[in-house]
């Protein structure tokens, strides 16, 4: 009997080929655009405007898993979407995950968390409890329309 190879989940997220995950739609009654969502999303969280984020669309490892962020070598981020998601919970696992980007940023996350169970890391928590009301705020308060007041 063969034995079948199993490859370890990091190298079958890697070995995924990633699709870039721009989102053509608008992403709030106002007309913002997934960058406007981005730009907001950073300004609120006080992260560097100039940091580079890239963005893949994938297929995650487990079926309750919306997206993830891995910080890259250059001082960027990859930030990783599970495809098909709805607008809502595109809205919502961004602000989650730049919430984890401003984390590391400010090196708050400790390995040592990662050992605990996903629910019980202190980056976790802080990254569910800001994420839904940032995204609420940007869906009800925030505008990208362009007012004119030509007289």
């Amino acid at each position: 009997m063969k034995a079948i190879p199993i490859i370890p989940v990091f190298l079958w997220i890697i070995a995924s080929p990633p699709i870039k995950a721009m989102y053509s739609d608008e992403l709030n009654p106002s007309g913002c655009t997934f960058l406007d969502m981005q730009a907001f999303y950073m300004e609120e969280l006080g992260i560097d405007p100039d940091i580079s984020i890239e963005y893949v669309q994938m297929r995650m490892p487990e079926p309750n898993m919306l997206g993830y962020t891995l910080p890259l070598k250059n001082g960027s981020y990859q930030l990783a979407l599970a495809r098909g998601l709805e607008p809502s919970e595109v809205r919502i696992t961004i602000a989650h995950e730049l919430v984890h980007v401003r984390q590391l940023e400010n090196k708050q996350i400790k390995l040592s968390e990662f050992k605990k169970h996903y629910m019980e890391r202190s980056f976790e928590d802080e990254a569910f409890r800001l994420s839904i009301p940032l995204a609420i705020k940007f869906y009800t308060k925030h505008s990208c329309q362009k007012t004119t007041s030509e007289a």
